[in-house]
């Protein structure tokens, strides 16, 4: 039986860990954060804490990375800056496997690959899809690029934590992260999409699980309306199975693909720019569904189940906008905007919306003068 090392016990790593210990796996487990509480039900579960991704290698067969960007990956793997001489492969022998089952750019895949190429060393990309659920069900679909014979050597780790029949061999090194941002542009406009049509039949008057019902067995009707929608919007807890920082992340390595590829991508520009209205109004750590929080507040309704037990969140709503003006590129603002521009303003040129990404929840657009009396907001790219 393989040992496993894994590093990056978050919201997907925790449910992972505690999947493969559930098959009996030997498991060593590195975190920054040691204290944290899904490190220590990990550790609970008989995995081993070990103080840095070198000791995690030296004690693994297989290393799997779960970790935000590909900047983090490519420290903890290489070891780069903190993790200097610390790194996975400071601690690598041949025969050694990386996993990285991460989300991060193609490119980055590759150059993991080569790098670990260069030390003996197997290496696979394994993004996965299902969320949270999924994690904790043990029934993640997983994408993965790399050599066969050593996707067939793991696949016992890999059925630890997916579905055997979505556990699928895509190509070479960086193919199954170029599927897994086909699926995110996907997930981020049709989910984005779904929202701002239920918004628009409530605001006519239609009963919200009336629409999902009917939608649902007509040609409208999408997984993502069954589930993170159904469960996550429409209760109004919009408890994270997959963060809007994430999304966010997602849909920027999406349109670095394109760019890279000359393909145009029109839809995930836009879809990102209301994710990013999501997250400068606070809600980069909700569930990415929670990009429908801004457009409740513009239209004045909520997309929420009669049949929930949470009941009217609106002054919910409307505190919650108040804790965050200071973040905010609301489209509500971007509405008063609109309506009151100076008569020196000749076009929507003079209301574009920033061009660098926002680093963080709460990074604060760029403030265009007094004579423009708000902020410049990505939603000029939806008129």
């Amino acid at each position: 039986m393989e040992r496993v090392g894994f590093i990056g016990i978050g919201v997907m790593g925790r449910p992972m860990c505690l999947n493969l210990r559930k098959a009996g796996f030997p498991l060593t487990v590195y975190a920054r954060r040691p204290e944290g509480a899904g490190v220590r039900e990990v550790v609970a579960a008989a995995a081993t804490l070990a103080e840095s991704p070198r000791a995690v290698a030296e004690s693994s067969d297989v290393v799997i990375t779960m970790l935000p960007d590909s900047p983090e990956v490519e420290e903890v793997v290489l070891g780069l800056g903190p993790s200097q001489g610390l790194g996975v492969l400071d601690g690598a022998r041949e025969g050694l496997a990386v996993v990285d089952m991460s989300t991060i750019a193609p490119s980055a895949s590759k150059r993991l690959g080569d790098a670990c190429a260069g030390r003996g060393v197997a290496f696979l990309d394994a993004p996965v899809s299902g969320g949270s659920q999924g994690a904790e069900a043990g029934t993640l679909t997983i994408m993965i690029g790399g050599d066969a014979a050593v996707v067939e050597r793991l696949r016992p780790v890999f059925a630890a934590m997916g579905s055997a029949e979505n556990i699928v061999h895509v190509g070479s090194v960086g193919t199954g992260e170029v599927v897994k941002l086909v699926n995110q542009h996907m997930c981020g406009v049709i989910a984005a999409a779904s929202l701002e049509a239920l918004v628009l039949g409530v605001k006519a008057g239609a009963d919200v699980e009336t629409m999902a019902r009917i939608v649902g067995a007509s040609s409208g009707g999408n997984w993502q309306l069954a589930n993170p929608i159904r469960l996550r919007a429409f209760s109004g807890t919009f408890e994270p199975g997959f963060f809007t920082d994430l999304l966010v992340k997602d849909l920027r390595l999406v349109q670095g693909l394109g760019d890279e590829l000359h393909v145009p991508l029109t839809l995930a520009a836009v879809a990102k720019q209301m994710y990013e209205a999501a997250r400068a109004q606070g809600y980069g750590r909700d569930d990415y569904t929670a990009v429908v929080r801004p457009l409740e507040e513009l239209t004045g309704v909520e997309v929420r189940s009669r049949k929930s037990e949470v009941g009217s969140r609106k002054s919910e709503v409307g505190s919650r906008y108040g804790r965050h003006t200071h973040a905010c590129a609301s489209v509500a603002r971007w509405a008063h905007i609109r309506s009151n521009r100076p008569a020196n303003t000749k076009s929507r040129s003079d209301f574009r919306f920033p061009t660098s990404d926002f680093r963080g929840a709460g990074t604060r657009p760029a403030v265009d003068g007094s004579s423009r009396r708000g902020w410049r907001v990505g939603y000029n790219a939806l008129i």
